[in-house]
């Protein structure tokens, strides 16, 4: 395509650029048509399936409705369920006609024919079936109704809702394949977007090529042109004809040259005037300027001069008066620098410790281009310290020292030795200049001069670091040596007293058996005065005042010494003048001085008379246990063997069996004796607290046994008496008493039981009338396995360990057991345990849990809404608790359905709901288990899953809280907001704002409203 311009540069390109842009909207234009008419055809395509699954949906929700509704009725018989019923199922029917004839009318898709006659002929047949079910409740036949909903119903419901499925499944398959058909299309019509950029890229690259012929080339040439002319060249273009813009800057181009070349004739000859009078000015000129720099030159000498004075001045005090090395260094060195106009310094010295080469101190160096000590100094300090001669080179700066502006190129090093008075080499001082390269003589003299200064003063400086280290060093030796004397003084004493607390006594001897050393333990055992003799061969003599025979004692002890003994072991007895008879063992260790090989003797004296008595009780426990075991047994196996070996009648076969029963259950209760007293003992015995009452478990263990052995049980029992505890352990309290009581009085028979409040405790008191406890066996009664040993006992048996396990139960229940018993005339045991008080609920949160955790966290959380509560770990224990509650019920109870005890949550829940004045009080059911089969929410009535944050629990409490007594006169069935706006409407209630939470919505009314 070629254009012959006609008018000027900018119309033509204006032209070009217009029609370039006319065409590429012309094509954009009719790409996005086309591209959304693709796209609107197939999203109205989308939208009428997704409509059309929406309709189903709602039918298929609709008929769970009406199956809930007619269900609800049909369990719970209301007639407002039976009238939410008849409505839908109206309703229903209409929009299933519509919804089906919707379906076969339309031009797309699938008709469902067959899947809606279904449908038809499944809500037909219910609908036929609902009106016999309703009338079956009606007359309360709910045997037909169930046999009815097995059979008929749930079939037509369950087929109803598989061919919905079946509709809904087809009506997700036409949306799946009408978005892929779309991304099919966006696929393809993705290719225009391409043939519109290409088709604009060629006529770019035509106009392009136009405006480099036309007019990019001719400027550039006038642009060499300008170019040269500006270089000092008079250059002139070559005219192409034009008549438009570039034809007449070329005329102008021309002109210009010209001009400029009369121009430059003219001012050549005006410019050499003008030379020869500025070359006799500047004659003049240069010379006043000598003058002036001369003048200047010295007034910089003779303040320079001063001020050189002043800084030596100023660094020759600041070399005196530092007491510490880094104030002298930090000072002085400082104060080189600034006399002699300076950069950096360091200051090396030879460790004579270490033979290496410290950095004493550096400053002005950039951070980590001095190591802290060198092995060996080489080059130029090397040199300057072997030829006591200060030396200069010029070095390359690394590049962390060009400074801030990377202005400094090079250094000046200058290496000067340090001498003492005796010319000897005490160290080397670098002194770097950055930025030069120059050596000046008169500078270098100064240097030398003032680094001689600081050599004497660092030498004396040294000197008198040293001296005050070592007045240092001695002042710390001095007070390690005190700390060390005084823990030697404080580990002293703690020997002393670690022996003195022991338990064994300890006697030490040299090798010839003077006592060197006895503890006060020594003393307490056998009144040794450990300075009533000097040797050990005295002790024995000693004892004879204590004990009957010492001779065995007095033999070991000179076969220690002697060192003819191989088993430095010995036991003996000694036998006090009050008859009781002490045990005690005695070792011996031989202590061996390396140093003066001499040979001292600890002799140990242990005490082991609670062990003897241990084994003497370990004794008697196996001769008891074997004897009560043995004989249990034996009855078992000899009948047994009986039975099993002889023809034997059957009513002695009977007697038989029941003996071999009776001994079984006593050798049965011998064994659980014994476990339970090992679980107390080792404080393993778990205790199911809970409220109980006591009077009824009194009772009920009293009549158990009532005749046993001829002996009747008089009770006289206050009743209603409760207490806290675990009933099966205070039932085997009981069961001890009784079985002690009646064991102990066979020539007795009755035995009398009382119960009664006394202040804030209940006292049970269990009276026999036999044999009565002798004086002597009071004081061990409750020791285990002891038994009164006279002739009136022997043949009753037992192990001795009821009355120790009775003990051990009641103390565990905070209580207390006490006898009184007079012999020959009866026992009375008398338990005293605090009672039960039942905690008021009236205006409380009550909280029922056994976890002590989650239930003093709920209790705080309530504390922050200025509410208080109450806490309960047992059912028993709310049940008592609401009982006594009078006035004012519980503001909400929340349940934990496993607790501790026989009852759960559930029996709690139902004791609330039958309480006529609190039974309208909102529960929260908190557990970790499902929801029962038949459990339903209520407004009242709430169930909370564990594990749950608390502020879910604070929000539905605070909303059950919150619940206005009557019965609302509007319920909606859904969390649907127009629907509950229209239904309020109604009612003449206007909806001011909303808050939807979890499970309500709270609707904001107006203030007129």
């Amino acid at each position: 395509m070629a254009f012959r311009i006609r008018k000027s540069i900018a119309a033509n390109v204006s032209f070009l650029i217009f029609a370039t842009m006319l065409l590429f909207a012309v094509l954009v234009t009719a790409v996005g048509w086309t591209m959304n008419s693709h796209i609107e055809e197939a999203r109205d395509n989308l939208e009428l399936v997704l409509q059309d699954q929406a309709f189903v949906e709602s039918l298929h929700s609709d008929s769970q409705t009406v199956v809930s509704d007619l269900r609800a009725y049909l369990a719970f018989g209301r007639e407002d369920f039976l009238k939410e019923f008849l409505d839908i199922r109206q309703t229903f029917d209409a929009k299933l006609t519509d919804v089906s004839g919707h379906f076969r009318s339309r031009s797309y898709g699938e008709p469902f024919n067959g899947e809606w006659e279904a449908i038809r002929k499944a809500w037909d047949s219910y609908l036929q079936s609902s009106e016999t079910m309703i009338a079956l409740r009606k007359s309360g036949n709910l045997e037909q109704i169930e046999t009815m909903s097995r059979t008929v119903t749930t079939s037509k419901v369950t087929e109803m809702s598989r061919n919905f499925q079946t509709i809904l499944d087809a009506q997700n398959e036409s949306v799946k394949r009408g978005l892929e058909d779309n991304r099919r299309r966006t696929g393809k019509l993705s290719l225009l977007p391409v043939w519109l950029i290409a088709v604009t890229a060629l006529a770019s690259g035509l106009l392009i090529v136009y405006l480099r012929r036309r007019v990019i080339s001719p400027i550039l040439r006038a642009d060499a042109a300008v170019n040269r002319i500006a270089a000092g060249d008079y250059a002139l273009m070559e005219l192409s004809g034009r008549s438009d813009e570039l034809g007449r800057l070329e005329r102008g181009i021309n002109f210009m040259s010209d001009e400029l070349r009369q121009r430059h004739v003219a001012l050549a000859e005006t410019n050499k005037e003008l030379i020869d009078q500025r070359d006799l000015l500047e004659a003049q000129n240069e010379e006043i300027s000598a003058q002036q720099i001369e003048q200047q030159e010295m007034l910089i000498k003779l303040t320079d001069r001063e001020r050189e004075l002043e800084l030596i001045t100023m660094y020759q005090e600041k070399l005196t008066g530092h007491v510490e090395m880094n104030a002298f260094l930090e000072h002085s060195i400082r104060a080189l620098l600034q006399a002699l106009n300076q950069d950096a310094v360091v200051l090396i010295a030879q460790n004579p410790e270490t033979a290496l080469y410290d950095v004493v101190y550096a400053y002005g160096y950039p951070p980590g281009v001095l190591p802290s000590t060198y092995t060996d100094l080489y080059g130029p300090g090397r040199r300057a310290l072997q030829e006591k001669q200060p030396l200069y080179r010029v070095r390359m700066l690394r590049d962390d020292e060009r400074g801030i502006h990377n202005g400094y190129d090079k250094a000046l090093d200058q290496y000067y030795p340090l001498l003492d008075e005796y010319s000897q080499v005490i160290g080397l001082l670098l002194i770097t200049a950055y930025g030069t390269d120059e050596t000046n003589d008169t500078l270098h003299r100064l240097t030398n001069g003032l680094v001689r200064q600081f050599g004497l003063a660092y030498l004396a400086q040294r000197t008198n670091e040293e001296r005050r280290k070592q007045s240092y060093l001695l002042e710390e030796l001095y007070e390690e040596l005190s700390q060390e004397r005084d823990s030697l003084e404080q580990q002293r004493d703690l020997v002393r007293r670690i022996i003195e607390s022991i338990h064994e006594g300890m006697v030490m001897c040299d090798g010839q058996g003077r006592i060197l050393f006895s503890n006060e333990r020594m003393n307490d055992m056998f009144a040794f005065d450990r300075f009533s003799g000097s040797n050990v061969r005295d002790f024995g003599r000693h004892l004879q005042s204590v004990s009957t025979d010492t001779r065995q004692l007095d033999a070991f002890a000179e076969a220690v010494l002697d060192g003819s003994l191989d088993q430095l072991e010995e036991r003996f007895s000694i036998v006090q003048e009050d008859g009781r008879e002490t045990h005690f063992e005695i070792y011996v260790n031989s202590i061996v001085d390396a140093i003066e090989n001499t040979r001292s003797f600890l002799f140990v004296f242990r005490d082991r008379t609670s062990e003897e008595r241990a084994d003497e009780m370990k004794n008697e426990f196996i001769s008891i246990v074997s004897h009560e075991l043995r004989t249990p047994l034996a009855s078992v196996l000899g009948f047994m063997e009986i039975l099993l070996h002889r023809d034997i009648p059957k009513p002695k076969q009977q007697k038989y069996m029941e003996t071999i029963y009776k001994e079984a259950n006593r050798l049965s209760n011998l064994i659980n004796d014994f476990l339970d007293l090992q679980r107390m003992e080792s404080g393993k015995q778990a205790y199911q607290m809970i409220p109980f009452d006591v009077s009824a478990l009194v009772r009920e263990v009293a009549e158990q046994w009532q005749g046993k052995q001829d002996h009747r049980i008089e009770l006289r029992i206050e009743p209603g008496i409760h207490m806290t505890g675990d009933v099966d352990r205070m039932t085997q309290v009981m069961h001890n008493l009784l079985s002690n009581a009646i064991k102990y009085s066979p020539e007795a028979d009755r035995v009398a039981v009382h119960i009664a409040r006394s202040g804030d405790e209940a006292v049970i008191e269990v009276q026999d009338f036999g044999l009565g406890i002798p004086d002597e066996a009071k004081d061990k009664l409750f020791t285990k396995f002891y038994r009164v040993d006279n002739s009136d006992r022997r043949q009753i048996g037992g192990t001795g360990l009821g009355l120790s396990i009775v003990k051990e139960i009641v103390e565990s229940h905070q209580g207390s057991l006490t006898f009184e018993s007079e012999l020959g005339v009866g026992s009375i045991f008398r338990i005293r345990v605090g009672m039960y008080r039942a905690t008021g609920l009236g205006d409380k949160v009550v909280i029922i849990e056994d976890d002590e955790n989650l239930s003093k966290l709920i209790a705080v959380a309530f504390e922050k809404l200025n509410v208080s509560a109450v806490q309960l770990r047992s059912a028993e224990d709310a049940l008592l608790s609401l009982n006594k509650t009078t006035g004012h019920g519980p503001l909400i109870c929340i349940v934990d359905v496993q607790l501790d005890g026989p009852k759960t949550g559930w029996d709690f829940i139902a004791e609330l709901l039958r309480h006529p004045q609190y039974r309208n009080t909102p529960v929260i059911v908190s557990t970790v288990l499902e929801p029962p089969k038949h459990y339903y929410e209520t407004e009242t009535g709430k169930y909370l899953r564990k594990p749950f944050t608390i502020d879910r629990l604070l929000e539905l409490a605070v909303s059950l809280m919150e619940l206005p007594q009557s019965t609302p006169t509007v319920v909606f069935p859904t969390q649907d907001e127009a629907a509950i706006t229209s239904q309020l409407e109604e009612k003449g209630i206007r909806v001011a704002d909303w808050k939807v939470k979890q499970d309500i919505i709270e609707v904001e009314v107006r203030k007129h409203d």
